[in-house]
């Protein structure tokens, strides 16, 4: 009778629920709007003298800022599943990237997808002007990770790339941003470690009975 409970034991192991978990989210977004470069004090200046970004409110025209800007979803990579259309106006946070302090909860988000920001690497430089009589161009590039969250999907490692420009008169200048999820490991199925615990019960039940 005791082999015989154990067996059971071994079958019950086999045949145990696994536990459903929300899928990761994959795929990429690529988005863009007006931002203005400020120094220390909040004033627009040149993008080669700024330590903050301050997007524009509009993303066409005249540039209004104020406690974060707005963007417009310009590509989603095929094969997607991240809530969102091309078209979709989306919100993003002002923040500072000489000082970066992080996290930044919500820090862009657009349909049903939000993205908190962790850490950043920034990159600036100058493209002096080529023809007499032109300005020069200021780039601000920055890249960073965070966590891409949706409703019905798992918290999902991301990463994101910032380009930027202004042509050092007009303060006012247009940015690109790709944001996606990181690539991750495939796990093993939960179901693997169930079949090996029941395999076991069984082999204890084979070794008592010989």
């Amino acid at each position: 009778m005791q082999i015989l409970k154990q067996a059971v034991l071994g079958l019950a192991l086999l045949a145990a629920p696994v536990a459903v978990h929300a899928a990761p989210l994959t795929g990429s977004i690529d988005f863009g709007g007006l931002f203005q470069g400020v120094d220390d004090s909040g004033t627009n200046v040149r993008l080669a003298d700024a330590v903050a970004v301050d997007f524009c409110a509009n993303v066409v025209g005249n540039c209004v800022t104020g406690a974060g800007g707005a963007f417009t979803v310009d590509a989603v990579s095929t094969g997607s599943n991240m809530p969102v259309s091309v078209g979709d106006v989306g919100t993003i946070q002002d923040f500072n990237f000489a000082a970066f302090a992080g996290p930044i909860a919500n820090f862009f988000t657009v349909g049903g997808l939000s993205f908190d920001l962790s850490a950043i690497t920034a990159t600036q430089f100058t493209v002096p002007p080529l023809p007499p009589g032109t300005s020069p161009t200021d780039y601000l590039l920055i890249s960073g990770i965070g966590t891409l969250r949706a409703s019905g999907f798992d918290p999902t490692p991301g990463t994101f790339t910032f380009s930027g420009q202004t042509d050092g008169v007009n303060l006012t200048g247009t940015f690109t941003f790709s944001g996606g999820a990181a690539a991750l490991p495939v796990p093993a199925p939960a179901g693997l470690a169930l079949l090996g615990a029941g395999l076991l019960g069984l082999g204890l039940v084979r070794r008592k009975a010989a």
